[in-house]
């Protein structure tokens, strides 16, 4: 575990206050690496991290700061750009389902088990399109950055 010297100028990473960015200073590295940006959570791996957090907490390094507009936008952009991922390669999987469906009851394949699914899984595509467009207009929420009302997920 690594030991604070010193440490300064808390603010929170998030408005969910889960993280928060300073400045420390560890004793065993302040020679090679002096005063460095380091980010404390409570779920960190390192013990040192998880003190870090507690102790800023406590506010034994100052007050801890609100996170900035520019964190704020950085985070809800990074949580946006990974549920577009996730909702993107949903809707890719779907969407295959779907042509191969498609094709079949063009072709006159499609069992009846088969045509009757159709009405849903066009559903379940409509819903995940949905969901990324609304992901896609967060910015224009109002009390964005500092509040964002993320869209619920569709069920699978």
């Amino acid at each position: 575990m690594l030991t604070v010297k010193s440490a300064r100028e808390p603010q929170w990473n998030n408005a969910e206050h889960t993280s928060l960015n300073l400045q420390v200073t560890f004793a065993e590295t302040a020679e090679t690496l002096g005063e460095m940006p380091f980010t404390a959570s409570p779920e960190d791996n390192e013990e040192h991290g998880r003190d870090v957090f507690a102790r800023a907490v406590a506010l034994e390094f100052g007050p801890v700061l609100e996170p900035s507009s520019e964190v704020l936008v950085q985070a809800a952009l990074r949580t946006r750009s990974r549920l577009m991922a996730e909702a993107s390669a949903t809707i890719a999987t779907q969407q295959v389902a779907l042509d191969t469906l498609q094709d079949a009851l063009r072709l006159n394949l499609a069992t009846e088990a088969e045509a009757a699914t159709l009405p849903l899984k066009q559903a379940q595509l409509d819903a995940w399109c949905a969901y990324r467009v609304f992901l896609s207009r967060i910015e224009t929420q109002p009390g964005f950055p500092a509040h964002v009302e993320w869209p619920t997920i569709p069920a699978v």
